[in-house]
């Protein structure tokens, strides 16, 4: 899968940008308007030659046979692109129930009308954030790029903005922010747990934004997870899980679970664009019960993060090839 990421003063430009880049072929996974309404961004995907592992069954359906009106082909379809995701038979299959809705659609939308009903999708609205947004979850996950994403979108709409961090002891951990709020010209605040953070609620609440990256935990460890309470309950913060895609489906979906018995109630997805198995996120979003806020689709911290929504989700997921031309395509079976 390849992802990216256009920017133009009109959708009509930017579309355009996408088809000359992408082709005709390109899936939309997101648009968006910027807060002065200046400019538009579209974030767009191609597909690859759709990887198959050499120890499972294949079977070849034709395009006819994947977009059949027939519920049992479509179910059966979808059953084996899930678990080519890598999403567990018993995570799946609740799924699937919800993809057996209606005769008259491919196999395509049968899965976002699914993903509709079982997945919340929550995007980050800076106008509408109440409270600090706390960047949580385990180490490597993605977390600073991600504030750094977060920041320089606010700051390039026109908003106030505090940023801290309490990875202080991690080798590089400062220093990789700070590389990014110097150029985006904002302080960075380096704080070493709940008390110090607290002494900054004056400026959290002056400012239009504020965010908080933290150091990666063990969603597991009983003394991580208290320590990241604490300094959600000393900001008044919003603890938003960052997940990476491409995790083995049951992990993340464990660590979700983790996240959310601390009150988490949203995710990032992080490294999309590195991502072939997408089973990782719907089991975090299914058995973690997390809603998807946003995605990051390439590491460029001035592209900020993308909006994703049932339908590009879902095309994200089921191969493309089989609805367009009469060629085999090869699925898990």
């Amino acid at each position: 899968m390849r992802l990216r990421t256009f920017t133009a003063a009109t959708m009509p430009e930017a579309m355009e940008l996408v088809r000359l880049d992408m082709g005709d072929d390109a899936i939309i996974v997101s648009t968006e308007q910027s807060d002065d309404e200046n400019s538009y961004t579209v974030s767009a995907a191609i597909e690859d030659e759709p990887e198959i592992d050499a120890e499972i069954a294949e079977t070849e359906l034709t395009a006819e046979e994947v977009v059949s009106i027939n519920p049992q082909t479509r179910l059966s379809f979808l059953r084996q692109v899930l678990m080519a995701h890598g999403l567990p038979q018993h995570v799946l299959e609740p799924l699937i129930r919800s993809a057996d809705i209606l005769d008259n659609i491919d196999a395509t939308m049968a899965l976002a009308a699914a993903i509709d009903d079982r997945v919340d999708f929550s995007p980050i609205e800076f106008s509408g954030q109440p409270t600090p947004i706390m960047l949580a979850g385990p180490p490597g996950t993605g977390k600073t790029i991600t504030a750094a994403k977060l920041a320089a979108r606010a700051k390039l709409n026109g908003h106030s903005v505090f940023i801290a961090t309490t990875d202080i002891k991690r080798a590089g951990g400062i220093e990789q922010l700070q590389a990014f709020t110097r150029i985006l010209d904002l302080d960075l605040v380096a704080v070493d747990g709940a008390r110090e953070l607290k002494l900054h609620i004056a400026q959290m609440q002056q400012a239009d934004v504020a965010i908080i990256d933290t150091s990666g935990v063990n969603p597991f460890d009983e003394d991580d997870m208290q320590l990241l309470h604490e300094l959600a309950s000393a900001a008044n913060a919003e603890i938003m899980l960052v997940l990476a895609a491409g995790a083995d489906a049951m992990e993340s979906a464990d660590t979700a679970r983790a996240f959310s018995d601390l009150g988490a109630k949203r995710m990032v997805i992080s490294r999309l664009d590195m991502t072939r198995r997408l089973g990782g996120i719907l089991a975090a979003a299914l058995v973690g019960r997390m809603a998807i806020a946003n995605v990051s689709i390439n590491p460029s911290v001035a592209d900020g993060l993308s909006q994703i929504n049932p339908v590009s989700l879902a095309h994200l997921i089921v191969p493309e090839d089989e609805a367009d031309d009469q060629s085999r395509t090869k699925v898990a079976q």
